[in-house]
């Protein structure tokens, strides 16, 4: 009973999101950090606490995985709130009230989990998503959040590149690294990232363990571009080159703009050399 009452209060909730929504934008749209601390909020209620009423065992063995995936250590995790074992804490913990850590917890347990609870989540993202007047710059889709960009570019180069990256897994999450970091407005985090991703991939393609400027003629003899072509993605290696190589208080300054060119490419450059993938 105590459960149906449960599922009741949640319907009773989701049916009240339009009326809420409307007054919220008649009486003015709230600012992006209210609205992300609400997203939060929200995740934390339908998703978070749902997995703490799970059998312990179950739960620890999420809990456990959730950690891992982060690079937390689970026991020191369980010893901020007690001794005992049988005392998991809530994944609320581990996201801290902080948007972008609440971001990486969701990825982290979208992947921890089963496809039927994959679903579960699914659902309920995409909901409190809906729920925001105000674009929180992401979306939502098969367990990743991507930029909340331009439609088409979204979906053919970022998902299609995340599609690709399927057997390169490295590479994988220096793109989601990358990624993360766009999606919480750094200006860096982004191009490094997405270096080490075509790095990692030209190492892979020709067998080798060169750095990828070292790598570049032969990555360039890979592609079936004309010279002018090949001269804008000897530039792209250049720029990033020099971006990893100064330190912080040296390199180039960066726009949003030049970060997010600097993103799309790099998808561009997956999707040329993992054509056949």
């Amino acid at each position: 009973m105590g459960r149906l009452i449960h599922l009741l209060s949640l319907h009773a909730i989701i049916t009240c999101r339009v009326s809420i929504k409307e007054f919220d934008n008649l009486f003015g749209p709230k600012n992006l950090e209210t609205e992300r601390k609400e997203f939060v909020n929200r995740i934390e209620v339908v998703v978070f606490d749902e997995y703490v009423k799970l059998d312990f065992a179950d739960y620890k063995d999420i809990f456990y995985k959730v950690c891992f995936e982060l690079g937390e250590d689970p026991v020191e995790q369980i010893n901020k709130i007690s001794y005992l074992e049988y005392k998991i804490p809530n994944l609320r913990k581990l996201g801290a009230k902080d948007f972008n850590k609440t971001l990486r917890v969701i990825v982290a347990l979208y992947n921890s989990v089963s496809p039927g609870r994959q679903q579960y989540i699914d659902h309920h993202i995409n909901d409190v998503l809906s729920r925001s007047g105000t674009s929180l710059g992401i979306k939502w889709k098969s367990g990743l959040f991507y930029p909340a960009g331009d439609e088409l570019l979204d979906k053919e180069l970022i998902e299609g590149s995340i599609t690709r990256l399927e057997q390169f897994q490295q590479e994988k999450k220096d793109i989601q690294i990358a990624l993360e970091n766009y999606q919480a407005g750094k200006l860096h985090g982004v191009v490094e990232n997405c270096y080490l991703a075509i790095e990692g991939i030209a190492r892979k393609i020709l067998t080798n363990n060169a750095t990828l400027i070292d790598n570049k003629n032969a990555l360039l003899a890979c592609l079936n571009f004309s010279q002018e072509w090949k001269g804008i993605l000897a530039n792209y290696i250049k720029y990033a080159n020099e971006y990893r190589r100064h330190a912080t208080t040296n390199r180039h300054n960066l726009s949003s703009e030049e970060v997010e060119s600097f993103l799309y490419l790099t998808c561009l450059l997956i999707r040329s050399l993992l054509k056949d993938v």
